[in-house]
């Protein structure tokens, strides 16, 4: 009992040392933050980032990734930024940001090219290992201007 008692405190104490302690968000570069290169260094601890509301919604008839679905999906760009081409539609999309539907009400009221100040972490979906598009999951949003 003794053993078990003291392998379980080893345990705890060694998982709390590992856990990652974030430290307040902080203002970043949207384009670093949304790029490939580099969202994967976003994924753990969540920062800020300023954008330009564009739309709701994702890429017609593209399938949202799994960890994403229940999720409210809407679209932004860097403030003055410029939208892509969706591959296959053609249709002009941003980066793509998620928001639980619960906090949804926050981005339901924005309108197109309305400047926000968004606080998250970034996702990034793979195929097979290589990294695919890059999501930002938001915690908050506030507008500015």
């Amino acid at each position: 009992m003794k053993k078990l008692l003291i392998l379980t405190l080893v345990f705890f104490g060694i998982s709390t040392i590992n856990a990652k302690k974030c430290p307040k968000p902080t203002l970043q570069k949207y384009r670093k933050v949304m790029s490939s290169a580099f969202a994967k260094e976003y994924s753990s601890c969540p920062v800020i980032i300023e954008a330009q509301y564009l739309k709701e919604g994702y890429i017609t008839n593209m399938r949202k990734p799994r960890k994403l679905k229940k999720m409210y999906f809407f679209q932004c760009t860097s403030i003055g930024g410029d939208t892509k081409n969706a591959p296959l539609t053609n249709e002009p999309v941003g980066d793509f940001f998620v928001i639980d539907k619960k906090k949804a009400d926050l981005v339901l009221d924005l309108k197109k090219g309305q400047k926000i100040r968004l606080t998250g972490k970034t996702f990034v979906q793979k195929f097979f290992g290589v990294g695919l598009s890059v999501f930002f999951i938001v915690s908050d949003i506030e507008v500015i201007e």
